[in-house]
């Protein structure tokens, strides 16, 4: 059945490794020296957060499902994200300007509404206006996400959107995000939030019915990976709630440093960058604008090649799911549900284009989209499940400068690598016997409270280096 599947899409193109065309051409905006993959991914979201804005649902089976996206990426710090989130808002600004005006006017209808209703003229509205909120939100108390979520429901364009720029800080400190993920998780399927019922009626916040909501996460592998407490809650709050609903980017490489002969050119190189980068704003930037106004609130219909697609993916999805090792419970989730988040792409993408239906190429770039991110969480999870001294011993590869570094017990103890109480030698000595077990390239010593490790050269480096 596996094969037959696959090989079923593997004839439409399903695995050819190529970009849906208008997310490979948003990501061309973000500048400097960033993963292509993590460019990719941060363009897909923002432009499939747009397509929700305007609110053009997907008619499923009877159902309107709302278009919208999770992703998570996980990467070196200093990847430049913010600056890359605003390169690609900047191709967007024209629409997001139109809507927000649309947003701000139907504000004002609301106010006159609720004037005229308390017995005021309609020309009193200014009492009674609530300025639209943000599109864009940070994690907050429930009962502040859904009304936050609530009052965005109110008009007719807008949608949520939660950002979070370093989960690991957040799990650490942030008792909400808990429930901020459950919410996500819940109306990311169909947009439906029930409210939570509070014993004080007049805080009560009403559920939301239809909205989409999505959001966008930021993480690094030394606050996840290497500290335990992190890590725990980490895969408590992703393994049941988003592991299945998420695009998930893992990116364990550094970029490579640009080389040049000279300053010029160095130089010449970021002018290049700027006039391409200016170029592409100016190409994408109307047509972005222009979907504003041109876009219907009519249902996407969904044709019967994409139905036939979506169910052969499923297909292939859950008996590729049973072929994964049994160690791998949030890979086998979101393998599980691929074909859900490809048929949520597909919808963006045929509202980036103005069609008023998903074809059978939206779905296949689609596809080939969830094919290209699908096994980024598998090779997190394998790092997630590693035992504490392999942990161990990849952390202070990490952060090692120049061939060196140290760790003290106190932060070894605060990262989970020493546990209980007592004499901390033994056990430091211990963990550096089992490091070298798991790296026997390089040296790990004891010395003055201290695990100091030194990295030893890399031989064929060290033998280019010479013939340079």
């Amino acid at each position: 059945m596996l094969e037959m599947y696959r090989e079923s899409l593997k004839a439409d193109g399903c695995f050819d490794e190529k970009f849906p065309t208008v997310i490979e051409a948003a990501s061309k905006i973000i500048p400097g020296n960033i993963p292509h993959k993590m460019k990719v991914l941060m363009a897909a979201t923002e432009l499939v957060v747009f397509a929700g804005h305007l609110r053009k649902p997907i008619m499923w089976h009877g159902s309107e499902i709302p278009v919208n996206t999770i992703s998570f990426l996980v990467g070196g710090s200093g990847s430049g994200k913010g600056l890359s989130i605003k390169s690609i808002s900047s191709i967007l600004k024209g629409g997001y300007d139109l809507i927000d005006l649309a947003r701000e006017e139907n504000a004002k209808r609301l106010a006159v509404e609720d004037a005229e209703a308390d017995g005021k003229k309609g020309s009193e509205w200014r009492k009674y206006y609530s300025k639209p909120r943000d599109l864009k939100s940070a994690v907050s108390t429930l009962p502040g996400t859904m009304k936050h979520l609530a009052a965005l429901e109110k008009g007719t364009l807008g949608s949520g959107y939660m950002y979070v720029d370093e989960i690991g800080s957040e799990l650490a400190s942030n008792k909400d995000l808990s429930e901020n993920i459950v919410a996500l998780a819940i109306g990311y399927d169909s947009g439906e939030i029930p409210p939570k019922l509070l014993k004080d009626d007049t805080n009560q916040v009403e559920g939301i019915k239809n909205l989409p909501y999505s959001a966008l996460m930021f993480g690094s592998p030394a606050n996840i990976i290497y500290d335990d407490a992190v890590k725990r809650k980490f895969v408590e709050e992703f393994s049941t709630k988003i592991s299945r609903r998420v695009f998930f980017s893992f990116v364990k490489e550094e970029p490579k440093r640009l080389l040049f002969k000279t300053v010029q050119e160095s130089r010449q190189h970021a002018k290049q960058e700027r006039i391409e980068t200016a170029q592409a704003s100016k190409e994408l930037s109307p047509w972005f604008t222009s979907l504003v106004s041109a876009t219907s609130h009519k249902p996407l219909k969904v044709s019967e090649e994409v139905e036939e697609l979506f169910s052969d993916y499923h297909g292939y999805n859950e008996w590729l799911s049973d072929t994964m090792a049994k160690t791998l419970p949030m890979s086998k989730l979101h393998r599980q549900h691929l074909q859900w988040k490809s048929l949520k792409l597909a919808g963006a993408l045929a509202i980036l284009e103005n069609e008023d239906s998903i074809s059978k190429t939206h779905m296949i770039e689609a596809i080939r989209f969830s094919e290209y991110f699908s096994k980024d969480l598998e090779a997190f999870e394998v790092e997630l499940d590693k035992e504490p001294y392999e942990l161990f011993a990849d952390y202070m590869k990490s952060i090692a400068s120049n061939g060196y570094c140290n760790i003290s017990v106190h932060r070894l103890r605060k990262l989970g690598y020493i546990k209980g109480t007592g004499a901390a030698q033994p056990k430091m000595l211990e963990l550096i016997d089992l490091a070298k077990s798991y790296d026997g390239v390089n040296k790990y010593e004891y010395a003055d409270g201290f695990i100091h490790f030194y990295e030893e050269p890399d031989e064929d480096f060290t033998e280019r280096d010479e013939l340079l």
